[in-house]
């Protein structure tokens, strides 16, 4: 293709994008620069407020179909692929730096969303993302919001969790250009939504206890999902060998320092937040989580032991983590918010193992549902022990039956 046809449809995207809804409705509707009042944004929320309902409907409308409108004309005009992604990525461009503006804009979120629903459409239609994986995002969407009020911590969930479907589920060998396009938009769309949490400090611990509580341990938690890898990669007797050795190490470290006050004391004096200070004369939940899931290998079939596992690694994160940061309404020992994110956990993480180690879906739906309730219930056991022994045990029944 000419480079001038290059040249005038991603200059063509750029000016497309720069088109600001916002502030051309506040400059005719108001005299205003709705840029400067209100939220001081040119946000479709920010024109609700300020300018009222249509104006609002007509923004997100505009800013939502400009980018795959530039991408549409590309095609038209003959584009290759890379020319329509990168024409769409000009309209994205264009909204945030409006040359009219002074190039301060938007942050693109609203275009780069419309180009998201829409490959998610194609994607749907060719089959590359399942029905229930829509519909399970769209639970994950309505629960988070419902557990943390804000949409940007919903995003920060939900995108990478559809960036992993779109990644395992899709044909990636021999569609590569479309899943790496829709996962550059989501990565892009991700940013915004980090940025604005950080801006808008979203994720501060409400106390200095719960702050303790999420150290760099509960953050490390999810890195044992190599050892699903591994087994997945291995066999069992490997895998026992491996966890057997990590256990062995962290029972005897356990061992040491409850039997010698000097030890313990000097651990707990010198490596900061590695023990809670409840386990001071317990066995830490790493050594009991380590323990359950050598046990969960050890008496179960691959298929159960791995989405067990996964349950137990991901549940317990996020329900510390949501539980801990907007849990609201108590149950037992624990809150719903952190019992419902556990529950989400689960079905995310069942879900993408389920493409690998196959299990009839109302036996993974058990095992995530059982993993929940054991991890709200108080048993008198630790929830690192509980969760995936009777979450393995619980599939392993109706595997049988």
């Amino acid at each position: 293709m000419n480079p001038l046809i290059w040249i005038f449809i991603i200059l063509g995207g750029y000016l497309a994008g720069s088109i600001s809804p916002s502030y051309i409705l506040g400059k005719i509707l108001k005299k205003i620069n709705i840029r400067e009042h209100g939220k001081k944004n040119a946000g479709t929320i920010n024109v609700y407020h300020l300018l009222g309902l249509w104006p609002a409907v007509m923004t997100a409308i505009i800013d939502l179909s400009k980018g795959i409108l530039v991408m549409y004309i590309a095609y038209l005009l003959g584009a290759s692929p890379l020319l329509m992604y990168l024409a769409g990525f000009a309209a994205i461009l264009g909204h945030v730096f409006p040359f009219y503006l002074r190039f301060k804009g938007g942050q693109g979120a609203a275009t780069a969303t419309g180009i998201l629903i829409y490959y998610l459409m194609l994607f749907y239609l060719l089959r590359w993302l399942p029905w229930e994986s829509i519909l399970l995002l769209a639970f994950c969407v309505f629960s988070f919001f419902l557990i943390a009020r804000k949409g940007e911590i919903v995003g920060a969930v939900v995108l990478p969790s559809l960036a992993i479907f779109v990644i395992v589920l899709s044909p990636f060998q021999h569609y590569q250009q479309y899943q790496l396009f829709i996962l550059s938009v989501i990565a892009y769309i991700f940013f915004i939504n980090i940025t604005n949490i950080r801006q808008q400090k979203l994720w501060i611990a409400p106390t200095e206890k719960i702050r303790k509580e999420i150290n760099w341990r509960l953050y490390m938690r999810p890195l044992a999902v190599l050892l699903i890898i591994n087994y997945l990669k291995t066999g069992k007797k490997e895998t026992l060998i491996l966890i057997g050795s990590i256990v062995l190490f962290f029972l005897l470290l356990d061992l040491m320092r409850l039997f010698s006050n000097k030890i313990n004391i000097f651990i707990f004096k010198n490596i900061k937040d590695f023990y809670k200070s409840k386990e001071y004369k317990k066995f830490s939940s790493i050594t009991i989580f380590l323990f359950a899931s050598f046990l969960t290998v050890l008496l179960f079939n691959k298929a159960i032991a791995v989405l067990a596992i996964s349950y137990l690694i991901f549940g317990d994160f996020f329900s510390k983590l949501f539980g801990l940061h907007f849990g609201r309404r108590k149950i037992f020992e624990k809150t719903f918010e952190g019992s419902l994110a556990h529950f989400n956990a689960c079905l995310i993480s069942g879900y993408i193992f389920l493409h690998v180690v196959p299990l009839p879906v109302h036996i993974y739906l058990t095992g995530a549902f059982v993993a929940s309730v054991s991890e709200m219930l108080p048993l008198g056991v630790n929830d690192n022990f509980s969760v995936a022994l009777l979450s393995a045990s619980s599939m392993y029944v109706f595997f049988l039956f």
